[in-house]
């Protein structure tokens, strides 16, 4: 081994070290931030802030964890990895040179995609994020340095990977324990997550005239100014005001709807919140150039309608909550359903006239270079993500007066207070038997395993999976039991009783009466086992994510695999969604009736229903 070869190698064993620790300091800011008191939480040394640089934001991002951990933790078994094999080819084993090479250049490509998260979508970054940027590009650096020429062999490989499972298990057990000890202290003082403003109806009169000066999307400097006609609620003499550019197609615009309800809640005496309409359709937009929302004007045209009754808040809340359904007689039902008189809206529905507000606010957005939504203004300073209520709530404590360092720590109150989901019970039955509204519905607690040809609902099973409708309904009679109907299935998952709004025999297709999902009306990647796409992913075992479950403890009804129900073979169709269902699209109403009764594939289960 030459000099220098042994040099670098001495070096890598260093900057790895270097990276366990900065990994270990990001892990500790992440979760005091998330979970901890106001006076449990520390400063994070070396990373003061400053313009563009916001280490809070960034490091409590929805961008900060994989699979619920944080990056911080996942840096540390990476560098150890780094350290063993460093250390193993000091020693004169082979190979490593490359193995390091390799690890560092996809280190060095994941640094630039969050760097691009960083600057595009937080709008700042974070000096200690920084950092490892520059230990990922030395460890490729250092790497090649220490010879690529010899090939690992596969004990040095197998090492290597022993040594990144083992600190990998010690440094996301020592996260958790940590996470939990935080949240057996009580967590932050406020909880606003479940707060959600729920308005009888619009507030009166116009909306209040300001005036802001903007650096736009594009860098320039523009002007706009809040029209008479703007849906807003809050406070009308407000000094400071959120105005949000959204389209009410949009899926990333409906997640953002959720994180400003929550600065509703906490500021809506202090601060005018409008909304301007932005839908990505040129048909309604002069501002966007091809289409991308189908639906999107008619459904700002019917909120506009909404609005004149001044019902559009709740009109805004039922749209983006069946964003899955905006068609024409749709909006009529959330219109309806919102408390407007329906002759009256039909009348302006059909008034295309009606549609030049939204053409105004779209010639705003143009003025300002929108190129997407949501885009939202914290007195004219633009956001772009909408992703955070505490990154937004940290702008607003700062143009109400706040320092730096006060609207770090009010903005630090808004986070919420990790629901804490404890274990499922031993005793827990295998059938729950749940009443809404006149229905009342006697359903199995798990989804259902095989044994024996008969269906069996129980904790920690191997769910059945390649079970068609045919099979599943012979398991279940076999079980003394029956499949559920479309109606039974979604009235528990969505915590209401279902109507069949359309008059066409199916139930996950209308209007949602309860909530999206089990556990709540917004996506929650932790809570259920979905959005797992891949071939290293499966099925795992019934109640295996405790969280998954409704009110009434019924578990995974999204998720894991998709349910067959119906009482005959031409009612046989497919909900909930499965593992590898994409995004946040396993939900109560994902329906699927793309096969027939004797369709089975690795996706497809059920859970049997009984007679109350």
């Amino acid at each position: 081994m030459k000099g220098y070869q042994r040099v670098a190698l001495v070096l890598l064993v260093l900057l790895a070290v270097f990276g366990m620790g900065v990994g270990g300091l990001m892990s500790w800011h992440h979760d005091t931030q998330l979970y901890a008191t106001d006076a449990q939480k520390g400063a994070l040394i070396g990373c003061e802030e400053a313009e563009g640089v916001n280490c809070d934001i960034v490091n409590t991002s929805a961008w900060s964890e994989i699979l619920g951990v944080p990056l911080g933790t996942w840096a540390i078994p990476f560098y150890g990895m780094i350290a063993v094999i460093a250390g193993l080819a000091l020693t004169g084993q082979a190979g490593g040179g490359l193995l390091i090479t390799l690890a560092g250049l996809g280190s060095v490509g994941f640094s630039g995609f969050l760097y691009y998260i960083s600057v595009t979508e937080l709008g700042n970054v974070c000096a200690w994020c920084m950092r490892l940027y520059a230990v990922n590009a030395a460890t490729l650096v250092l790497g090649l340095a220490s010879g690529v020429a010899a090939k690992p062999s596969s004990k040095l490989i197998g090492t290597a990977l022993g040594a990144w499972f083992g600190v990998a298990v010690l440094a996301i057990g020592g996260q958790q324990l940590y996470k939990s000890s935080l949240l057996a202290d009580g967590g932050p003082a406020a909880d606003l997550g479940a707060k959600v403003a729920k308005l009888e109806g619009d507030p009166k009169g116009p909306a209040p005239t300001m005036s802001f000066t903007v650096t736009t999307e594009d860098k320039k400097e523009a002007t706009f100014t809040l029209d008479a006609d703007d849906a807003w609620k809050g406070n009308p003499k407000a000094k400071v005001a959120v105005v949000e550019f959204a389209d009410l197609e949009c899926g990333f615009c409906k997640r953002t709807s959720s994180e400003i309800a929550r600065l509703y809640a906490a500021y809506g005496d202090r601060v005018l919140f409008v909304f301007k309409h932005f839908p990505m359709n040129p048909t309604c937009n002069p501002g966007v150039k091809n289409p991308k929302h189908r639906d999107a004007c008619r459904a700002a045209h019917a909120a506009v309608c909404a609005q004149e009754q001044g019902k559009f808040w709740a009109f805004h809340d039922l749209a983006f909550k069946n964003q899955h359904q905006l068609g024409d007689e749709y909006l009529r039902t959330y219109a309806g359903e919102a408390g407007a008189n329906l002759d009256t809206f039909n009348a302006c529905y059909a008034d295309k006239s009606k549609m030049e507000l939204v053409r105004r606010d779209g010639e705003v957005g143009a003025s300002l270079d929108i190129h997407g939504t949501p885009r939202i203004f914290i007195n004219g300073k633009l956001y772009r993500s909408g992703a955070s209520a505490e990154a937004m709530a940290k702008e607003i404590e700062l143009a109400l007066g706040a320092t730096a360092e006060e609207a770090a720590t009010k903005a630090g109150n808004l986070k919420d207070k990790a629901e804490v989901v404890g274990a499922i019970p031993a005793d827990v039955p295998d059938m729950r038997t749940v009443t809404m509204d006149g229905l009342t519905v006697k359903i199995d607690t798990f989804e259902a395993a095989i044994v024996d040809g008969k269906a069996v609902s129980g904790k920690h099973n191997v769910p059945a999976i390649r079970t068609s409708w045919v099979t599943a309904k012979a398991a279940c009679e076999a079980a003394g039991k029956r499949l559920c109907t479309e109606q039974e299935w979604v009235s528990v998952c969505q915590n209401a009783k279902a109507a069949d709004d359309n008059q066409n025999g199916e139930y996950a297709d209308d209007m949602i009466e309860g909530t999206a999902y089990p556990y709540a009306d917004f996506h929650d990647k932790t809570r259920c086992w979905d959005g797992k796409e891949g071939d290293q992913f499966r099925p795992v075992y019934t109640g295996e994510l405790p969280g998954c479950a409704t009110p009434g403890g019924v578990y995974d009804l999204t998720g894991n695999v998709e349910e067959w129900v119906g009482d005959s073979a031409g009612k046989a169709v497919l909900l909930g969604g499965a593992w590898d269902t994409k995004d946040d699209h396993a939900r109560c109403y994902r329906r699927n009736d793309t096969f027939g009764a004797g369709y089975a594939n690795a996706r497809t289960g059920f859970r049997c229903c009984g007679t109350p």
